[in-house]
């Protein structure tokens, strides 16, 4: 899929990783289920909207496409551990003004349902979440604060020590007007989505 992007687009993504100094990669995303889960594949980024893709839940050998194809954005000044954290990046294809290919990096976000807590993560330049791979190679989501510690009227000091959280799903998701098995992420447990399998998500660099 290539695209004809615009002026506005593009200066949306070079802000989206202009605090990121370091790229690496390509990576595959490998998604393996969890408790008593099947589930075995590789994430795809699949088509749900204008220059929006999600993660899809593609075959246990990824083809060789781009669209299996991610790479990691890092500055080394946020970490959780020894482990750095930054954005994940998928290498959007359009025409530039003069007709040629080119690429542009979209960074993966959270979109949420008003009504459920299983959250769509998807390439896009409207929002982006920060991310990193442990030592085992696997996918965490970054915070540094816990609100469920939070008491009334007191202005919580966070501690500066990131904290990794690991709520992959696997799911059937519907998301401007597609209907995919992805990846989603669940904000508390059980999903509410009935669909949904627990997975890990581990980095696999392309060879």
């Amino acid at each position: 899929m290539k695209l004809q992007l615009s002026a506005l687009f593009l200066g949306l993504a070079a802000t989206a990783v202009s605090a990121q100094d370091t790229q690496t990669g390509p990576y595959y995303l490998h998604i393996t289920g969890k408790e008593g889960s099947s589930i075995d594949g590789y994430a795809s980024a699949c088509h749900a909207g204008a220059a929006i893709e999600g993660l899809c839940l593609g075959p246990e050998t990824p083809p060789d496409s781009y669209v299996y194809e991610y790479y990691f954005n890092t500055s080394s000044y946020t970490t959780v551990g020894e482990s750095e954290v930054g954005t994940i990046a998928w290498k959007l294809p359009y025409t530039d003004q003069d007709g040629n290919p080119a690429v542009v990096d979209q960074v993966l976000g959270l979109q949420y349902q008003i009504n459920s807590n299983v959250a769509a993560p998807m390439f896009g330049w409207s929002t982006y979440n920060l991310w990193g791979f442990d030592a085992d190679g696997k996918l965490f989501g970054y915070t540094y604060y816990d609100d469920s510690t939070f008491t009334p009227g007191t202005n919580p000091v966070p501690s500066g020590e990131g904290v990794a959280n690991y709520q992959w799903y696997v799911c059937w998701q519907y998301f401007t007007g597609y209907y995919y098995q992805s990846l989603g992420w669940a904000t508390t447990s059980p999903p509410h989505n009935p669909t949904c399998e627990a997975v890990d998500v581990t980095q696999v660099l392309v060879s």
